[in-house]
């Protein structure tokens, strides 16, 4: 009973925001200030009132920023997560549970990650070909930057640019807008077409080793067809602090859910570490 609690659970945030899942970018904004070339490791960990999710489950993303003629960057990622239920004899989880590759990111950022615009085109390949726990986890843990890294048949089309700007006393801001187009590539009578817009706006002091701020995320449905805004948008509030030794890029960050409907359900905050080394 417990199993079938959770899973509703977990897969009724999804069906807040996403209709289709009833049916069947790469690497957080949250990683400044170090936007060079590098490869990432983020480890995510939501915390669920009362949903059975286990101390050892965790959803991964590894990332990798790769210099590719002057200032562009080839982007690439891959998605994982680990998910067991929470047993109340042992809080780390029963033995195996169950693990799901998500939808690999390819894209290429055009223009200066420090100063001024940036441009940048995307996709994930549609690798996950069904819905499971784990994968309801996994979208569950970044519900408004990479939802789409675990949404079984879909093959996300994304174009944005990017605003940074960083002063000579340490001040730095990113501002980001990204359309995101939805082309799903399982039964296409169960599921239409849609199109997101992905938006963001940070704020951090930096200085040698550590850049420390935060800010807002959020999704908007744009073809919601005349619904209000609150109920086809997704917000949360992030804080980071993200460090520099050499070469080694360690960080923690700390995401909460703005909405009413999630806050009901028991979503509360996600904590996430990365580890990274600069190329």
């Amino acid at each position: 009973m417990r199993t079938i609690y959770s899973v509703t659970m977990i897969w009724v945030v999804l069906v807040i925001f996403i209709p289709e899942a009833q049916q069947a970018r790469a690497q957080s904004v949250l990683l400044e200030p170090n936007s060079g070339p590098a490869v990432q490791l983020e480890a995510l960990k939501p915390n669920a009132r009362d949903l059975d999710i286990s101390t050892a489950s965790f959803t991964f993303y590894l990332s990798g920023r790769f210099a590719v003629g002057g200032e562009n960057l080839l982007r690439l990622e891959l998605p994982f997560v680990h998910y067991e239920e929470e047993d109340s004899y042992n809080p780390w989880g029963a033995w195996g549970g169950e693990s799901a590759v998500g939808n690999p990111y390819l894209g290429l950022d055009l223009g200066n990650p420090d100063n001024g615009f940036q441009l940048e085109a995307g996709m994930r390949l549609p690798l996950l070909k069904k819905g499971s726990e784990a994968a309801a986890a996994g979208a569950m843990s970044d519900y408004t930057e990479r939802i789409e890294a675990f949404l079984p048949n879909l093959m996300p089309l994304l174009l944005g640019a990017n605003y940074h700007l960083r002063s000579e006393g340490g001040f730095g801001l990113r501002l980001r807008g990204a359309p995101v187009f939805w082309l799903w590539t399982g039964d296409s009578s169960s599921a239409e077409n849609e199109i997101y817009l992905l938006y963001s706006a940070q704020a951090w002091y930096e200085n040698r080793t550590v850049g420390i701020g935060g800010g807002l995320t959020g999704r908007y449905l744009v073809t919601s067809e005349g619904a209000e805004f609150d109920a086809t948008s997704l917000h949360q509030l992030a804080f980071f602090a993200n460090f520099s030794f050499g070469s080694f890029i360690p960080g923690f960050q700390a995401r909460y859910p703005l909405d009413d409907d999630l806050r009901n359900i028991g979503l509360e905050t996600t904590y996430s570490f990365s580890l990274g080394w600069k190329l």
